[in-house]
């Protein structure tokens, strides 16, 4: 007995699914149960730019003792010809 139960109240729900569905249909207006084609999106992308390379230069290599050596000179012969007149 318990398994003719079973399977008519089986049906029974597939019967009331059936009709959920007929009904949200008529409710909604187009058949929402169904699964859409799924078709790749066919965009097109921004074509890849690169920039130029960046122009290095290569520094020139001092030594400050020499360069310590030019700006007291330099400054030696300021101090000697330029007199401030007060």
């Amino acid at each position: 007995m318990y398994p003719q139960l079973l399977t008519y109240l089986l049906e029974f729900i597939k019967y009331q699914e059936h009709i959920i569905r007929y009904l949200l249909t008529l409710l909604v207006g187009e058949n929402m149960f169904e699964k859409p084609t799924e078709e790749p999106v066919n965009m097109p992308y921004r074509k890849l730019q690169v920039d130029d390379l960046p122009i290095i230069e290569t520094i020139e290599q001092l030594d400050y003792k020499i360069l310590l050596q030019e700006f007291y000179e330099q400054r030696r012969e300021t101090s000697q010809t330029g007199s401030k007149a007060c």
